[in-house]
């Protein structure tokens, strides 16, 4: 069985897979984690259909497919750590660390990500620099 790209130490099967093929994350972190797996997995509609409309959200979809479809196949994902979550019923925010490469470089980052509810799933919303 193959390990989740989300680095929890759990099965696909027993972690991301189930949100991947449709089941609603439970939490925002959950969500979070799936949308890391997706990204290493380079499941563009995933990513793209678990963002909250915003400001992250791009008109033209097609583009914003090729970006994440562009990032997804130049970068390897080499762990995510979690550092906090504050759950709410509306509103979570995840705070993690994900270690990148791109190019032979170090393209590792943190964010504190903001979580919103979007027709009772939880949704990307924005980010800010951890």
């Amino acid at each position: 069985m193959s390990r989740c790209r989300c680095h929890s130490g759990k099965t696909e099967k027993r972690c991301c897979g189930p949100l991947h093929a449709g089941k609603a994350a439970p939490t925002a972190e959950a969500l979070m984690r799936s949308r890391y797996a997706a990204y290493a997995k380079g499941m563009v509609d995933y990513v793209l259909d678990t963002t909250a409309p915003g400001p992250m959200q791009q008109d033209d979809r097609a583009a914003w497919a090729d970006q994440v479809r562009q990032f997804s196949a130049g970068t390897r994902f080499l762990g995510l750590r979690i550092a906090e979550h504050v759950d709410g019923e509306e509103e979570a925010f995840v705070t993690f660390f994900c270690t990148l490469e791109q190019g032979g470089r170090d393209a590792s980052f943190g964010e504190r990500s903001r979580f919103v509810k979007v027709g009772g799933r939880w949704a990307y919303h924005s980010g800010q620099p951890a």
